[in-house]
């Protein structure tokens, strides 16, 4: 029971480190999430959140990110060499991956949500771009590689009960 209180705890605090810092997090509920969203007709349930993107501003300088179009999200994360780094079991692990990679995509100019998977017992940490020509898409910051996911669907062997995104 102390761990899960532990964990629990953890999480919240990283999200809303997430949050503070990154101006909100967007809930995803939704059976049938597809790689591309149209965002004029969201489907019942889908939850996405606008924001603006500022992150930093100063007396001489402001900086917007912008949402990429598919080819500019799939260059950036060829270039990215998070996906190179080792696996370490608490020491480096998908939540660090995942925020590589959105640090990176941050520093270049990308909007890059860090996104949880949530399953019945646990969670995983990938990434999501909001991208102009295709929609939403999510990413797997270990390998680089594109996933579908979905509420209800199944990832590394087990049922997605929640997808959380901190944009």
């Amino acid at each position: 029971m102390k761990k899960k209180l532990v964990f629990l705890c953890g999480t919240l605090l990283l999200l809303t480190t997430l949050l503070a810092s990154s101006g909100g997090i967007g809930v995803v509920h939704e059976q049938d999430i597809q790689s591309e969203v149209d965002k004029t007709s969201l489907p019942l349930g889908l939850s996405v959140y606008n924001y603006d993107y500022t992150v930093a501003s100063s007396a001489n300088s402001t900086i917007v990110l912008e949402n990429p179009t598919f080819q500019e999200m799939k260059d950036f994360i060829l270039k990215d060499t998070t996906s190179r780094k080792t696996f370490i079991l608490y020491t480096y692990e998908c939540r660090h991956f995942a925020t590589e990679v959105n640090n990176n995509a941050k520093a270049a100019g990308w909007q890059c949500g860090f996104a949880l998977l949530c399953y019945t017992r646990g969670q995983h940490a990938v990434v999501a771009f909001d991208t102009v020509d295709r929609g939403l898409i999510f990413i797997e910051p270990q390998t680089d590689a594109a996933i579908d996911v979905k509420v209800g669907g199944t990832y590394q062997g087990q049922e997605i009960k929640e997808i959380l995104i901190a944009w």
